[in-house]
């Protein structure tokens, strides 16, 4: 009693205008791709089991993410025949409504265009006529007065076309009566658990005695309804599937919202990496200043042990990470496997024959893209333990730098440091805060820079030299200016002191080569020049440098680095 068992089934799920609601969702339908996912799962590399500098992030990932982006565009893009037909006649309704100027209309006035609008997909002129009463509040306050049995009665004798089989059987009081006895009983929870169980051929026996009782039989129905024989219906194939798939979704959703063994793990990891460095940061020694080879000394070996003190806490977590991913990789395709097979036994829904199960192969690829988001959440782990690998070897890079102590790299008290305006101030009165001008190499512009501190050095006889900058050999002490027309400069300066070059490498003072290009301040911009001699000059009881945003500023119109 299939037919019987369809009528019942359409009232126990009616969804009123569905069709016309739902239509945009046509055109975003997917479909399987015939590939085992399940196979991906293995083809993800493990995470190392061992930190170490020469590992090399495995070609593997980048492949397989790429196979996983392909896959996903796949499932996305592809169609049945029906879908393509579908998406194809909406394409063309839309640009045709576009062209009618749908999107100027009012509500009244899309709707009755809809209602006109044959050409689009799942619409009929019940449909449209429906659809156009439902903004009526008068008519919403009606239904809203009907039972439940009296509304669907009067819903599916509205959609029905007139004439038709569907219009006469919802017009029978036979039928009427079984339908609000059904519906009254779906009001129980326990009938509608009971019902949820029960197999299809169990619902077919319910139903027809169902019918029965109110004095339906199938002869009585196709009386009623017409004698036009109903197309044989192929088997259903899809339930396993939605099964297995909600099965696999359930069990994905509850992982999501109790952490894994894996992702409790990473979390605890970087929870003990944040607290350590927090630690770390409150006994940190202040810096010491350039020339304190002693203070310097003690700051790196402080620096080394939190270094090496990090990498132990990696160290500690990386075995158990491994294993944890281990675990859930395995957890992952045991609970895939299931749909997976379900899929391919019916050959990624191209066994689906029945119109009724064919809205079932959009959600089944949906379960397919599920799939390839948890072979992309181990790709990602993956990939994250070998940003954790760098992370390492940057420590352990920073671990073996040799000590080097760093000298004062500074002025005499009266060096002129530029400052906006075209003004200058001896570098002994320039404080922090104070702006300054500086460099900005990619826009190739002189800017304004603040100074983050000053440095003042008294500790000892500090050796300076004298630069010529900006005059032939010939002329140097006798004309200071080339015939490019730059002002020569002599600057006073520690022999380590940076200058900036144009390249925007920098020099030490007592290394710098008359090729070496120099810039040098001219109005709001920069002019290449050159040094023409260094002299030494002696030695000064204190010497200054500033610190500044940009990293550099000027002294004497010449470009030198911070430090």
């Amino acid at each position: 009693m299939h037919s019987a068992h369809r009528a019942v089934s359409f009232l126990m799920f009616l969804v009123l205008l569905s069709a016309f609601l739902l239509i945009a969702g046509v055109a975003l339908a997917q479909k399987p791709i015939k590939t085992d996912v399940t196979l991906l799962f293995d083809k993800v590399p493990a995470p190392p089991a061992a930190f170490g500098c020469a590992l090399q992030r495995p070609a593997e990932l980048a492949a397989l993410e790429k196979q996983i982006g392909q896959h996903m565009v796949a499932i996305t893009t592809a169609r049945t025949p029906e879908q393509s037909r579908a998406a194809e006649t909406m394409q063309a309704f839309g640009a045709q409504a576009s062209a009618d100027g749908i999107e100027h209309m009012t509500d009244q006035q899309k709707m009755a265009y809809l209602q006109q609008g044959t050409g689009m997909p799942g619409s009929n002129a019940q449909t449209m006529q429906l659809a156009q009463q439902m903004q009526d509040p008068a008519f919403q306050a009606k239904l809203a007065k009907m039972s439940d049995a009296e509304k669907a009665q009067f819903l599916q004798q509205q959609m029905a076309a007139p004439g038709s089989a569907q219009q006469r059987l919802t017009a029978n009081p036979a039928y009427q009566a079984a339908q609000a006895d059904f519906m009254q009983q779906m009001r129980d929870p326990a009938f509608q658990k009971a019902w949820a169980k029960k197999s299809e051929a169990e619902q077919d026996a319910y139903t027809e005695q169902l019918m029965r009782k109110h004095g339906l039989n199938e002869a009585s129905v196709k009386s009623v309804a017409g004698k036009t024989p109903a197309a044989p219906l192929g088997p259903l194939v899809t339930k396993a599937a939605l099964e297995a798939y909600s099965t696999m979704s359930t069990a994905l959703a509850s992982s999501s919202q109790q952490p894994s063994a894996l992702q409790r793990l990473t979390t605890a990891l970087h929870t003990d990496m944040m607290a350590l460095e927090q630690s770390q940061q409150a006994q940190r020694l202040p810096e010491a200043k350039d020339g304190d080879c002693a203070g310097q000394q003690r700051v790196y070996e402080q620096n080394r042990q939190f270094f090496k003190r990090r990498q132990e806490l990696m160290r500690q977590y990386l075995p158990r990470l491994t294993a944890a991913w281990t675990a859930h990789k395995a957890q992952l395709k045991a609970r895939v496997a299931p749909f997976q097979k379900e899929l391919a036994a019916i050959h990624y829904t191209d066994d689906i024959k029945r119109e009724d199960e064919k809205a079932n192969i959009a959600p089944l690829a949906g379960g397919q893209q599920q799939m390839l988001l948890e072979v992309q959440s181990l790709v990602d782990f993956t990939s994250a333990v070998y940003d954790l690998n760098q992370q390492y070897c940057s420590l352990q890079q920073a671990y073996d730098q040799p000590f080097s102590c760093h000298l004062a790299t500074c002025f005499p008290a009266t060096a002129m440091v530029a400052l906006p305006g075209g003004r200058q101030l001896p570098i002994e009165q320039v404080r922090a805060g104070d702006v300054v001008l500086g460099y900005d190499a990619a826009a190739g512009a002189v800017v304004p820079t603040r100074v983050l501190r000053l440095d003042e050095h008294t500790e000892a006889a500090y050796p300076l030299v004298q630069l010529t900058i900006g005059a032939s050999a010939v002329y140097a002490s006798v004309e200071p200016t080339l015939a490019s027309g730059l002002p020569a400069t002599e600057l006073l300066l520690t022999p380590n002191h940076p200058l900036v070059l144009g390249n925007q490498q920098t020099r030490r003072a007592d290394t710098l080569q008359t090729t070496d290009d120099l810039l040098q301040l001219q109005a709001a911009t920069v002019a290449p020049t050159h040094l023409t001699d260094r002299q030494d000059a002696g030695t000064t009881p204190a010497v200054y440098n500033l610190r500044t945003e940009s990293g550099n500023y000027f002294v004497s119109g010449i470009l030198v680095g911070s430090k």
